[in-house]
């Protein structure tokens, strides 16, 4: 019995550890207001060394219902590219087009070499000026 059970520990620290050092998405910063095409950017951290094939994309429309987010169509306009910081990545999100909604809900997807994130960000857009 306890053999079993240093067995399962063994297994649930070996599930565990690599998704615990996997890159992750942080806080997102607004960089635009209402009115205006979006420009925001979202920390990545947890970036381990030697991790490749870092992208970023708008989560499925899956995963919207999943989460139970209506996925806005304006968010098909959202560019995502990883971009570095000094020795930081960023994520930046742009849109050539303005957003006019003062409320945006979206779910970002993160892939590594070592795994996959989804993450729901809720943009509030202020008027210019404020």
């Amino acid at each position: 019995m306890r053999k079993r059970m240093r067995l399962a520990a063994a297994l649930v620290l070996c599930v565990v550890l690599p998704v615990a050092q996997a890159a992750g998405l942080g806080k997102l910063t607004l960089l635009s207001a209402l009115g205006q095409p979006l420009n925001a950017e979202v920390e990545i951290v947890s970036l381990q060394p030697g991790e490749e094939g870092l992208g970023a994309r708008l989560a499925s429309p899956q995963a919207f219902a999943q989460a139970g987010i209506e996925a806005n169509p304006i968010l098909s306009d959202v560019r995502f590219t990883i971009e570095r910081r000094g020795s930081t990545p960023i994520l930046r999100l742009r849109s050539s087009q303005p957003i006019n909604e003062p409320l945006l809900k979206l779910l970002v997807e993160l892939t590594s070499s070592s795994g996959r994130q989804v993450r729901e960000y809720t943009l509030l857009l202020d008027p210019p000026g404020r």
